[in-house]
């Protein structure tokens, strides 16, 4: 009984790791503003910045690109990118 629980935990976390993987590549898809131009629009808005990280997310409806840029003073900044039109949509 606890192999067949343990079977279908594991089939279930396998299916929903696909599902994830699929909404990922669709998102990529849907994507009019490349990433490269997403990061050189982020580290326009932070001079002598540099990223160090970059997702793809959907937030409101609106799928974006989240960048986060450290400057030369080690002050991090989240930057968000509007994945198709590339307008700068928030940095904090």
């Amino acid at each position: 009984m606890r192999y067949v629980l343990a079977i279908a935990i594991l089939v279930s976390g396998l299916c929903f790791s696909d599902a994830w993987a699929k909404s990922d590549k669709q998102m990529a898809l849907e994507a009019t503003i490349s990433m490269e131009q997403a990061i050189k629009t982020a580290i326009n808005s932070v001079p002598g910045g540099k990223p160090y990280e970059v997702e793809m997310d959907r937030e409101d409806g609106r799928l974006t690109y989240k960048i986060q840029i450290v400057d030369a003073t080690n002050k991090t900044y989240k930057v968000r990118i509007d994945a198709q039109n590339g307008q700068l949509l928030e940095k904090k």
